[in-house]
């Protein structure tokens, strides 16, 4: 029996690491959260006739980059944190990029809050919306219900014909 004991001791810890990740689950906001439109960053909060949702999907979650949701007070689902990291070859060797969007719900908007970012990348709201609004434009994606009527407008949104 001793000879089955080293197999069946790593059976035990691979089933239990599956068991753990199968079953434990990674915090991510709710589908009532990310179906939001995303506001702008101008003093009228104008939507930009995008849900986050789609914003995030049309900019591929930034690509091969790990991503991760976090809620700053777990009893408040209107704040999210999302932390968007990778690792980049730079001049002198592998260096560590990352990016921290703090989405809060305000009424039926999502407002983009505050920017954390590694050296060289913008951490105005502004600059970030902007940024994010690029792909969801060009891919000519589609906005949210009120921006499908006629004449309806949004931040940098050309107008529905």
């Amino acid at each position: 029996m001793r000879p089955l004991a080293g197999p069946a001791m790593l059976l035990v810890m691979v089933g239990g690491f599956a068991i753990y990740k199968f079953m434990g689950k990674d915090p991510t906001p709710p589908r009532a959260f990310t179906e939001l439109e995303l506001a702008s960053a101008d003093t009228e909060h104008t939507g930009t006739c995008y849900a986050l949702s789609t914003v995030l999907v049309a900019n591929g979650v930034f690509g091969n980059a790990v991503r991760t949701w976090s809620a700053p007070d777990e009893k408040n689902d209107d704040k999210w944190t999302l932390t968007v990291e990778s690792v980049q070859q730079a001049y002198k060797g592998p260096a560590h990029v990352f990016q921290t969007f703090t989405f809060v719900r305000s009424g039926e908007q999502i407002r983009l809050d505050s920017v954390e970012a590694s050296e060289g990348l913008p951490t105005e709201i502004a600059a970030n919306i902007d940024r994010l609004l690029e792909a969801p434009h060009g891919m000519k994606s589609t906005p949210v219900d009120r921006c499908q009527k006629d004449g309806a407008t949004g931040y940098r949104f050309p107008p529905h014909k």
